[in-house]
C-alpha cells in the first residue's frame, strides 16, 4: 500500500513539474521569438522582396484615401503593415547597404552614395549571399543596391542567377532618352543637345544635356513597358518562371525606381488624380526653434532644368509647381502599384503564395514641400518614415502594427519567416512576435533609430530616436560615430517633437520646460544606444 502511495506521489510531482516547464517554455516563446508563428513545417520558404525607391507611406491603407493603390492595399490585406517603420539613413546608398546586410550604417561605414560596403566592411555578407549558402537560388531585377555604391554585377556575390538591367522597351516608343523620357519633343531636343556636345568636344554628353534640359515630370500616353518599371516587372516574371523550373527555394528581388525623380509615368496614372484637388503640404515653413543643420537645400530637385536652382531651405516653390510635383509623385506610386499587382497575380496563378514570404519596403521617405523641403536627406518624419509590409506563411492577415521598428529588422525577420539560419552580424531584431494575432507577443524595444550626416565627409552626424510619441535628435560634430566615445562636448544641436500634440513638427520642444523630463529620459536612452549598439 505504501509503495503504491509513493508511486502516485512521484507521478503527481512529475506531472506538476512537466506542466510548469511547459507553461514556462510557452511563455518564453511568446515573449522572445515565436519563430514559427503559424508555420507548420520547417521547409524553407521562397522569398519575394519588393523594394520601392523614395516611397513614403502615401498609400490608401496607410490613411490616404485620395491615393489609388489597390495592389498595395491588397498586399496589406494579405499580411502585416508597420505604421511606425523607420529607415537607418534617409538616402539610397546607406539605406540599401544597411537593409541588405542587416547592419547599421556605422557598421557598414556607408554614409554616402559612393561607398561600397564590400570595401568599407568586407566582413559583412549580404542577405541573398547568405541564402545562396543555405541552398537558395537568388536573382533580382531593378534597383536593390544603389548602383553608384556597389560592386560590378549589382553586387555579383549576391546572385546565383545574375542581376538584370533590361533594355527591351516597348518598340512602339523606343528607348527613352537617358532611360527616363518618352515625350517625342523632349527626346528630339535631347538628341540635338547631344550633337551639340559632341561638336564641342565634350566627352560626357549626358552631363551636358541634362544640365540644359532635364524635366522633373512627364505624362505621355505610352504603355507600361515604355518606362523601366514596366520592364522590371516583365523581366521579374521571366525570372520567376526560371526559378520555378530549377525547383529550389528562391529569393527574387524586384526593385522599382519610381517614385524617384523624375516623376515620369504613363498618362493613365496621372489621370487617376485631378491636380486642382491635390493638397499642398499642411506645414510649409521652418519649424520654430529647430537648428539649421536639420535642413537641406534640396539640391537633388534643383538639378532639374524646370526648377529654380537658386532656391534653398526656407524658400518655397511656386504653388503650381508644387502641385505638379506632388501630382507626379502620386502618379508614379500608382504606376508602381500596377506592377505590384502583376507580380501578385503571377504568384497567385502559379499557386505559390502559400510557400512564399513577401516583404515590401521603401528605402526612405520623401519631403513634398513640408518644412520647405523636397526629396529626402533629413531626420524629419517625412524622410525617415516608410511603408514596411510582410505577407505569407507565418504572418497574420490584414493587421496594422504601431510599434516603432527599423528597416534593418527585415534581415533577421525574413530569415525567421523563411526558416533559414540566422547570421550573427545583424543589428536588427526579428519582428516575428509582432506578426501573429497574439496580443501577448511583443518585442522589448520601444524606439527606432535613424541617422543623417551633414558637412564635408559627413563630419556632423545627426542621430534620431523615434518612439511611439516622440522624436529626439542629437547632432554630433567632429566626425563622431557610435563606435567613438560619447561626449556632450560634441553635440551642436538638439531636437524634440511631440507627434501627439504637434504631428507636423512645427516646434522644437527640446528647451520647453514642460518637456524637461522627456528630454532627460530620451537623452539617456540615446546615450545608452549609441554606446552599446556596436558592443556586439
Amino acid at each position: 500500500m505504501t509503495k503504491t502511495i509513493n508511486i502516485i506521489i512521484v507521478t503527481s510531482l512529475l506531472i506538476v513539474l512537466f506542466s510548469c516547464k511547459t507553461k514556462n517554455a510557452k511563455t518564453e516563446t511568446n515573449l522572445v521569438t515565436e519563430s514559427t508563428v503559424t508555420n507548420t513545417t520547417n521547409k524553407q520558404k521562397n522569398i519575394l522582396m519588393i523594394a520601392v525607391d523614395d516611397l513614403k507611406p502615401l498609400l490608401a491603407h496607410y490613411g490616404h484615401p485620395e491615393m489609388h493603390t489597390p495592389n498595395f492595399d491588397r498586399l496589406a490585406e494579405m499580411g502585416v503593415s508597420f505604421t511606425n517603420a523607420n529607415v537607418q539613413y534617409a538616402v539610397c546608398g546607406p539605406s540599401r547597404a544597411s537593409v541588405m546586410t542587416g547592419a547599421n550604417p556605422d557598421k557598414t561605414k556607408v554614409w554616402d552614395l559612393h561607398t561600397n560596403f564590400r570595401e568599407s566592411a568586407p566582413n559583412l555578407i549580404s542577405m541573398p549571399e547568405h541564402l545562396i549558402n543555405q541552398g537558395y537560388e537568388t536573382t533580382s531585377v531593378g534597383k536593390i543596391f544603389h548602383q553608384g555604391s556597389t560592386s560590378p554585377g549589382h553586387d555579383e556575390k549576391s546572385w546565383s542567377i545574375p542581376h538584370t538591367v533590361p533594355t527591351d522597351f516597348d518598340p512602339k516608343y523606343g528607348t527613352p532618352a537617358f532611360n527616363f523620357y518618352q515625350n517625342p519633343k523632349t527626346k528630339e531636343a535631347m538628341a540635338e543637345l547631344e550633337k551639340e556636345a559632341i561638336a564641342k568636344g565634350r566627352k560626357r554628353t549626358r552631363g551636358y544635356v541634362l544640365k540644359k534640359l532635364r524635366p522633373s515630370t512627364e505624362a505621355v500616353e505610352v504603355s507600361d513597358e515604355a518606362y523601366l518599371e514596366g520592364l522590371y516587372t516583365k523581366t521579374a516574371l521571366k525570372k520567376l518562371d526560371r526559378l520555378l523550373e530549377i525547383g529550389k527555394p528562391f529569393f527574387l528581388g524586384v526593385g522599382f525606381q519610381k517614385p524617384h525623380l523624375p516623376f515620369v509615368a504613363p498618362k493613365k496614372y496621372w489621370d487617376l488624380y485631378k491636380r486642382e484637388d491635390i493638397d499642398l503640404a499642411k506645414f510649409r515653413d521652418l519649424s520654430d526653434g529647430t537648428p539649421n543643420i536639420a535642413y537641406h537645400s534640396f539640391g537633388e530637385l534643383r538639378a532639374y532644368s524646370d526648377i529654380d536652382s537658386s532656391l534653398s531651405f526656407g524658400n518655397q516653390l511656386p504653388e503650381a509647381k508644387q502641385r505638379e510635383l506632388i501630382h507626379g509623385y502620386m502618379a508614379a506610386i500608382s504606376y508602381v502599384d500596377a506592377q505590384i499587382g502583376k507580380l501578385l497575380n503571377a504568384f497567385e496563378e502559379k499557386g505559390i503564395l502559400d510557400e512564399t514570404v513577401i516583404v515590401l519596403w521603401g528605402d526612405h521617405g520623401y519631403h513634398l514641400g513640408d518644412h520647405t523641403l523636397w526629396c529626402k536627406h533629413s531626420n524629419f518624419e517625412q524622410a525617415t518614415h516608410i511603408p514596411f509590409m510582410f505577407a505569407g506563411p507565418g504572418v497574420a492577415k490584414n493587421k496594422m502594427v504601431d510599434n516603432p521598428v527599423n528597416l534593418v529588422d527585415l534581415f533577421p525577420t525574413i530569415f525567421d519567416l523563411a526558416n533559414v539560419k540566422q547570421v550573427e552580424q545583424t543589428d536588427g531584431k526579428s519582428l516575428i512576435p509582432l506578426l501573429d494575432n497574439d496580443a501577448n507577443t511583443t518585442i522589448d524595444v520601444d524606439y527606432a533609430m535613424s541617422q543623417y550626416g551633414r558637412g564635408k565627409n559627413k563630419d556632423k552626424m545627426g542621430y534620431s530616436m523615434r518612439t511611439e510619441r516622440y522624436r529626439y535628435t542629437e547632432w554630433h560634430d567632429n566626425n563622431y560615430r557610435s563606435y567613438d566615445a560619447y561626449s556632450n562636448d560634441n553635440i551642436i544641436g538638439f531636437e524634440l517633437y511631440d507627434y501627439e500634440k504637434d504631428p507636423l513638427e512645427t516646434h522644437n520642444l527640446v528647451k520647453n520646460p514642460a518637456y524637461k523630463s522627456v528630454v532627460t529620459e530620451l537623452k539617456a536612452k540615446m546615450k545608452n544606444h549609441l554606446t552599446t549598439v556596436n558592443s556586439k
